[in-house]
């Protein structure tokens, strides 16, 4: 447990002192070492606070790396059913 809060702590502190995208690999190792990790939606949503922009391309769609975050926690989710190591936890 205390690993955990570790890990929310140092993604916390990357996303507001390194480029927004190393906080969202550290959040997808984390996402597949833990076995519910919802901070990446709440990472997703900071950046998108700190960072976000809207993009023309996308009808002004501002809310990117949360989009991004939670397609990624709901394909986890799918994809740890399948993995075989982790079947076992």
């Amino acid at each position: 447990m205390s690993t955990r809060i570790f890990t929310d702590i140092f993604i916390f502190l990357a996303i507001l002192f390194l480029p927004p995208i190393f906080p969202m690999v550290i959040a997808l190792f984390s996402l597949y070492y833990y076995e519910s990790f919802y901070e990446i939606i709440f990472a997703g949503i900071i950046i998108d606070a700190l960072y976000g922009r809207p993009i023309a391309n996308l009808y002004d769609f501002s809310h990117l790396m949360a989009f991004i975050s939670v397609i990624l926690f709901i394909s986890s989710i799918f994809i740890k059913k399948r993995l075989k190591f982790y079947s076992d936890k």
